[in-house]
């Protein structure tokens, strides 16, 4: 008793699916890869404001390669960081947070590494972008960043 209704076709329906669903995929890789490249022609991620990111001096470092090893860096560093946060508990510290990080969340508390940052100067608005030059201290309760200068 073979009841030609009752067998199952070849699996035809589920090519036609299975190649749909790879030329959707192939089609958004291309898209944002499209997208990657026109954003490093124009120069990079656009920074908050829309201009172009700005060019990081030699021997800068960002906050995030900081973050890894803080105690690493000895003597005098350049930082580049965008102002995040003013504690109201400690009267000319600040934390910076990574620009790129910055940039891409557009949120100034996604972020998942702080840089305290101490200065003896007026502090920055949040979301300034400074590059910020000090050496790390060992504080009482956290390291940071005594900030001397900033460029």
């Amino acid at each position: 008793m073979n009841d030609s209704k009752s067998q199952r076709r070849p699996g035809w329906r589920h090519g036609i699916v299975i190649a749909a669903l790879a030329a959707l995929a192939a089609l958004g890789y291309a898209s944002m890869s499209l997208t990657q490249l026109q954003s490093l022609a124009a120069g990079g991620l656009p920074d908050l404001f829309g201009a172009n990111q700005r060019a990081l001096p030699p021997g800068t470092l960002q906050v995030e390669d900081i973050a890894v090893d803080p105690k690493g860096y000895q003597g005098t560093i350049l930082v580049r960081g965008v102002m995040a946060a003013a504690p109201p508990d400690h009267p000319g510290m600040f934390a910076m947070i990574d620009s790129r990080e910055a940039r891409v969340c557009k949120d100034l508390r996604c972020t998942r590494n702080y840089l305290p940052v101490k200065t003896g100067g007026p502090l920055p608005n949040p979301w300034d972008e400074l590059n910020v030059r000090g050496k790390i201290v060992k504080g009482e309760r956290f390291d940071y960043l005594d900030a001397s200068l900033r460029v």
